[in-house]
Formats: C-alpha cells, structure tokens, sequence
C-alpha cells in the first residue's frame, strides 16, 4: 500500500515533466520556424538590394545530358551586366549598360552594338542575364527549413520551398516549381539555388536551373567594350 501510494504523486509529476517538455519543444520548434522564415525573407530582400554581385547559371532539359546553358558574369544595379558562356551550344558574350546591348560575334571576335535593346528583359535571355527574376515570387505557400549544410567548406541554411513564381518565361512553360535555396547565415543573402520546373500535365520535360550568387557589393566595374 504504500508503495502504490508513493507511486501515485511520481506518475503525477512525471506526467507534468513529460507535458511540459513536449511544450516546450513544440514552442521552441514554432519559434525556430518563424526565425527561419525572418531569415529568409531577410537574404531575399537583401539579394534584391545588393548593388552588384558575380554569379553564375546553369540551365539544362530534364533527360538531356547537355547544358541548355551555362554562363558566368557579373551584375551592377541599376542597369550593367555582362556574361560570358554557353547557350544552345554557341559561344555568348553580352554586356549591357543601360539601354544598349553589346554583343560579341562568335566566329569575327568583333563586338556588335545593338542600341535601345535591353537584352536582359528578353525573354529568351532573362534567366542568363537577369538571375534575380527566378527570385521574383507572388507568395510562397510552402517553405521549410532544412538546417546547416556545407557547400564548398562554408556553413549555409538551407530552405526547401514551392512558389507562385512571376517570372514570364517560366510561367508560360510550367506550373510546378521546387526550389532549393542555401543562404548565408552572417551576410544573410542568397548564395546559391537549384530550381526544378515541371509541367504538371502534358509532354514537356522540366527545366532544372543552378544559381551561384557572391561578391556582394565589391566595387565591380562593367564598361563599354572597346
């Protein structure tokens, strides 16, 4: 008898013990998803505000086993870009300073000036040319974060979402996207991203797209080609 009633106000108490952790832990948990979220839209807002940055993109077909593209460059707001690589398998180089477009000739080296042509708000070039419009978003439904991952001996958060994307390009060629995105936890901006779009009805194969982002407001510099 009195070992049942020892037992009682244990269980009791015990029980509270049990309560309170998996309250604690359920709020610690909310806690750490809010904070993750701040953290994101933070990087978001700050990739959008950075006044220059290098990047590269690589864009390929879901099946294919060659790049759709593949360029690196080099991006100073308001309007400056440049990129150099691949796209449909021709050798690119663009450079564009406010409303002028400079094109290098692949097989005469020579450059080529297009004037009043903003090469980086068509559509066949905006991923290439303008890496920030696949992180234009009408809302994100579903966003989770993963944790810490090592990319190349650095420590990024790592965030999993599916958007409502704006991005005219992608709109008109699919209606499913996944993103992964990988953010610095100290300058708290995007450093690199892989985008998965599909078709969710109909015979058109995916789009598969990696971004690196860094460099971050450095004095880079973007001239006319001489």
């Amino acid at each position: 008898m009195l070992n049942r009633h020892r037992i009682g106000p244990i269980a009791v108490v015990l029980g509270v013990l049990i309560f309170v952790l998996v309250l604690g832990g359920m709020f610690f948990s909310s806690r750490s998803q809010i904070d993750a979220q701040k953290t994101f839209d933070t990087a978001l807002y700050n990739t959008f505000a950075s006044k220059s940055f290098r990047f590269t993109v690589e864009s390929k077909l879901l099946g294919e086993n060659e790049f759709y593209s593949k360029v690196e460059g080099e991006r100073v707001m308001p309007d400056k870009v440049h990129i150099k690589g691949t796209i449909l398998k021709t050798p690119v180089e663009f450079t564009q300073i406010q409303n002028n477009t400079y094109m290098r000739d692949p097989f005469s080296g020579k450059w080529i000036t297009l004037n009043d042509v903003r090469m980086s708000q068509a559509e066949l070039f905006v991923t290439e040319l303008n890496p920030l419009s696949n992180f234009n978003f009408k809302d994100i439904p579903e966003l989770s974060y993963r944790g810490e991952e090592q990319i190349n001996g650095e420590t990024l958060l790592a965030y999993e979402l599916r958007p409502n994307v704006e991005n005219i390009f992608l709109e008109e060629q699919f209606n499913d996207f996944f993103y992964k995105v990988w953010v610095d936890p100290k300058g708290k901006t995007i450093r690199q991203a892989t985008i998965r779009a599909n078709k969710t009805l109909g015979d058109v194969n995916g789009l598969e797209i990696f971004i690196k982002m860094w460099d971050y407001n450095r004095n880079l510099k973007i001239d006319i080609p001489q």
